[in-house]
């Protein structure tokens, strides 16, 4: 191989493992949500983005949760 095309192919494959380790997010980067509502109905949520885990928890909280009930985020972490 010419000097440039593995010069190429070293950028090419750094770019690719550079895109799936942004992309891929492991347990240990996620935010965990845990919510309560007030008739003890409960739900949790997962994601890298903690605004997400945290209406996550909620929605999965509210399904469970009777009109006019509410349900608040306990913890994320």
């Amino acid at each position: 191989m010419k000097p440039n095309r593995i010069a190429l192919a070293l950028v090419g494959g750094l770019s690719v493992f550079g895109g799936l380790a942004i992309v891929a997010s492991t347990p240990a980067d996620a935010w965990y949500c845990s919510a309560k509502g007030t008739t003890g109905a409960t739900g949790w949520g997962t994601s890298g983005n903690l605004a997400s885990a945290r209406n996550i928890a909620l929605r999965e909280c509210a399904v469970q949760t009777p009109r006019g009930a509410r349900c608040l985020i306990m913890y994320c972490k």
